[in-house]
């Protein structure tokens, strides 16, 4: 066995969930990985985040990686995208002349990287890192099309301006951050004019009968995937982001007498209705039947890797193959909510931000005169 059953080994953690996984795809997987677990056995690859970054295959390395996280052989590594990123940034700003590599690199070390880290302090670096990625990357390709005109930074016209924001695509407005820092700091004439910041388009919220049909399909179809029911079910009744639901462990989900409750605000908990308490508990559901998944996981939406969640994006895309629009069915829920909850409650209880709900509440023309009094009967 390439994992010896000595307690002492670097890797034992991993050694029963091996030995539990599906065999034929994990002897594959240990034949090609025999020559890296070998070199942690003996020391000669030092269990860091660090070393594992500087290794070859990355995606077999990544593998292995969230492997040893989720066993608790290495650490968590909150920083990978900010130090991923770094890496990144001559290739990003390789087409560049000099001047303009050395303003854009003055602004992602001033501006972005600070967003970055604070970002990773709340675990939210990887969708923050691909932001970030995307802003350094509309805007060297902002500078690129200066330099094909061979005008700089400082030369720039409205024309300019005018022009790059006029192109389809919600992606140009990435470098509004970048031009902004540079008009405020005299790298960019003050007297530009930039456009509004991009709001998207307006979408439509789900109609209240629609809303309740897809209520109706989540509490009585099957057919449907345990998760599934319950992501769309957190959105259509109690208006829950992706991201939060993404990011959702077995510890928000507590069983005591009066039923199946679970944390989703800062003060109060939520119980919640059948099916979907049944389905809570149930929850994360053995998928596969790999090495990953005979790690205990806490993620109630578990994704690809061992310690990750599944990003909001996959969850996302899974509601909509389903049929149902996390946005439009979320706005239809918080309009819901909002004519019969203050502010203050959807944020304890449901964690809603109070100034978002508040906006929310004003078009909906919500009334809680007698919410208080209802509230401490």
């Amino acid at each position: 066995m390439i994992i010896p059953p000595d307690a002492d080994s670097p890797l034992a953690p991993l050694r029963q969930p091996l030995l539990r996984a599906e065999p034929v795809t994990t002897r594959r997987w240990l034949i090609r990985t025999t020559p890296l677990l070998h070199s942690i056995q003996d020391g000669s690859i030092t269990l860091t985040h660090a070393s594992f970054d500087t290794l070859p295959h990355q995606k077999s390395v990544d593998h292995l990686r969230s492997l040893l996280v989720a066993t608790g052989i290495l650490g968590p590594d909150l920083d990978r995208s900010l130090r991923h990123l770094e890496a990144q940034l001559p290739q990003l700003l390789s087409r560049l002349t000099p001047n303009h590599r050395a303003l854009l690199t003055r602004w992602t070390y001033w501006a972005v990287l600070p967003r970055l880290r604070a970002a990773t302090e709340k675990r939210e670096s990887h969708v923050s890192a691909q932001n970030a990625r995307s802003q350094i990357r509309q805007s060297a390709l902002f500078l690129d099309l200066l330099q094909k005109r061979s005008t700089a930074l400082g030369e720039c016209t409205q024309h300019d301006i005018d022009t790059w924001f006029s192109t389809p695509g919600a992606v140009h407005w990435r470098v509004r951050s970048f031009l902004t820092w540079a008009r405020r700091n005299r790298h960019l004439p003050r007297t530009l004019t930039l456009p509004p910041s991009y709001r998207g388009r307006a979408e439509v919220p789900t109609d209240d009968d629609e809303r309740w049909q897809i209520c109706r399909r989540l509490v009585h179809d099957e057919a449907l995937d345990p998760a599934d029911r319950l992501a769309g079910a957190l959105i259509a009744l109690f208006a829950q982001p992706l991201t939060r639901i993404a990011g959702l462990t077995t510890a928000h989900v507590t069983e005591t007498n009066a039923g199946v409750e679970l944390r989703l605000g800062s003060a109060d908990t939520l119980l919640l209705p059948d099916p979907f308490a049944q389905i809570a508990l149930q929850l994360p559901q053995l998928r596969r039947a790999g090495t990953a998944e005979q790690i205990p996981r806490t993620w109630l939406f578990p994704g690809r890797h061992a310690d990750k969640p599944l990003t909001a994006t996959a969850l996302g895309n899974r509601l909509r193959h389903i049929g149902i629009s996390p946005r439009a069915l979320r706005l239809s829920a918080i309009s819901h909510l909002t004519r019969e909850l203050p502010p203050s409650a959807l944020e304890a209880m449901l964690g809603l931000n109070a100034h978002t709900v508040a906006q929310h509440t004003l078009r909906a023309n919500g009334q809680w005169t007698n919410y208080a009094a209802n509230r401490h009967s």
